[in-house]
């Protein structure tokens, strides 16, 4: 089992918290902040008659989440399900395919889905906050800030904020694509202590386990962002997302220093059982001490999911939101300058190797070495002026630029590593 002491320390919350803690960061918080995602397979059921609720699921999910705003934690639901409910709520026996179809139940599914959160969060005294996000909330740092402070606040009043994707209005462009990148996202921006991604499995496995008796489950992912299993079988088709987005979001949520648990959504109490070995951990708890509530009442002796570890690497506010940025064009880089850029170095135009798609200056692109991303960036020129200065020599671009103009094709301060910069340390140097 991993060691505790990477995991960060938060103060209990206190129990008369005021909206002063609306805007704080996390080394200001007073508790725990937990991301916690929930996907449609674990909120629903279905068969040849249409969908239904699985209402024991959703009933664990919420005791769950009560249970842990007792001990002191605050908690933040990523919830997908709209369309979903929408079906039911329309009686619709099938999953929409046609966009507008799937827009318009999403929308009358919705208020279906949080009336269902309403009844059973009150049935605890515990009150919930809708909040519908596009990818566009987080492009701009201003609106975002908005956004984030307007969770803090729900936070701070004692209410549980849930999160979905707004299924009813995106376009195609602006789409995270499925409730697991937005919780890993979200995670980041809230500077989280920990993100937890509810599945149809118990772990994460080296193949399909329900395909291949071979398959082994893997309790802890040390380095993610160089994990490399099988995930190319289907999931359970109620939902946008599968294994392989659910790693991606690991990796994200990795990269911030943020730990990441994946468990079973059919337990979410097994929550308690990363809590209790330091995921996350509250100042003053003893994590060999605490009690893990499960449904048996038996002490879990380690973590009943998968664990990946995070990064440890200084990511400050602008690293985070770059993380958020849709990055779909790459610029590749040798070998010099991937370990460069691993020492918190700028990328320059003379280790560009290549160019691939179209970007403006200031959009994020991928940071690529050998095929493999290592880190994102904002680019100080467009994806032509860049393809014309790649290979250059900082004379040759002091020649063609001028004096006074940026040499550095990205800065610095816009540089956040994917990949862990030791990675770079262990690999041997180019020739």
């Amino acid at each position: 089992m991993a060691k505790t002491d990477n995991f960060q320390t938060r103060q209990p919350a206190s129990p008369t918290a005021t909206s002063s803690t609306a805007s704080m960061g996390t080394s200001q918080r007073e508790s725990p902040l937990l991301i916690l995602k929930v996907g449609t397979s674990s909120l629903m059921l279905s068969d040849e008659t249409g969908f239904r609720v699985n209402l024991a699921n959703l009933a664990r999910l919420v005791d769950t989440i009560g249970s842990l705003r007792r001990d002191g934690y605050q908690v933040v639901l990523v919830s997908s399900g709209a369309v979903g409910m929408g079906c039911i709520k329309l009686g619709m026996t099938k999953r929409p395919t046609d966009v507008r179809t799937k827009q318009a139940v999403a929308a009358a599914g919705q208020s279906h889905l949080l009336r269902l959160y309403e009844d059973l969060f009150g049935a605890l005294k515990l009150q919930v906050a809708q909040l519908l996000i596009n990818q566009s909330d987080f492009l701009d740092k201003d609106h975002w800030q908005s956004v984030k402070s307007t969770i803090h606040e729900c936070l701070a009043l004692g209410v549980v904020p849930i999160i979905n994707e707004n299924d009813s209005t995106n376009t195609a462009e602006m789409r995270f694509g499925d409730n697991d990148n937005l919780a890993a996202l979200t995670a980041v921006q809230l500077e989280a202590d920990a993100l937890f991604l509810c599945t149809d499995v118990d772990f994460l496995y080296t193949a399909n386990p329900r395909s291949d008796p071979n398959a082994q489950p893997l309790r802890m992912v040390e380095k993610p962002w160089a994990l490399e299993v099988d995930t190319s079988a289907e999931g359970s088709g109620m939902g946008t997302g599968g294994m392989t987005t659910k790693i991606l979001a690991a990796r994200t949520a990795s990269t911030a220093g943020i730990p990441c648990g994946l468990i079973n959504g059919q337990h979410t109490d097994r929550v308690f059982s990363f809590l209790k070995h330091g995921m996350a951990k509250k100042e003053g708890s003893d994590a060999d001490s605490e009690q893990t509530p499960s449904s048996s009442g038996a002490s879990i002796e380690e973590p009943h999911g998968t664990l990946f570890m995070p990064m440890q690497q200084d990511i400050c506010h602008t690293r985070r939101w770059i993380l958020s940025l849709p990055a779909t064009a790459s610029v590749s880089v040798n070998d010099a300058t991937a370990r460069e850029l691993a020492g918190k170095g700028s990328l320059m135009p003379k280790g560009v190797c290549e160019v691939e798609g179209k970007f403006e200056k200031n959009d994020c692109v991928k940071l690529m070495h050998n095929g493999t991303e290592i880190g994102r960036g904002l680019v100080n020129f467009d994806s032509e002026d860049l393809e014309k200065l790649k290979g250059k020599s900082t004379n040759t671009l002091l020649s063609v630029l001028g004096k006074g103009c940026s040499l550095e094709a990205c800065d610095e301060g816009n540089v956040v590593m994917t990949v862990a910069p030791q990675a770079f340390e262990e690999a041997s140097p180019a020739n």
